[in-house]
């Protein structure tokens, strides 16, 4: 499994779906970000881990769309 990957994540309630995207940061052990492509790439969540990203859109019901991609 690559080090470096990213996950598309959406708010299906919404229409159009609210679109994010989660991503490693391999330079930073363990931690992710969370980027807003409807902002510009821009940061909107930087969690210490995978699991703590997966709760903090979990909470905003967001949904995992697919399956991760190795860059």
């Amino acid at each position: 499994m690559s080090l470096n990957w990213m996950e598309v994540w959406a708010d299906l309630s919404l229409s159009p779906p609210y679109v994010l995207i989660v991503k490693s940061t391999p330079h930073m052990q363990g931690r992710c970000i969370v980027l807003d492509p409807h902002e510009d790439g821009k940061q909107v969540s930087n969690a210490e881990s995978y699991e703590a990203a997966k709760l903090w859109l979990l909470e905003d019901e967001y949904e995992r769309l697919g399956t991760r991609v190795d860059e």
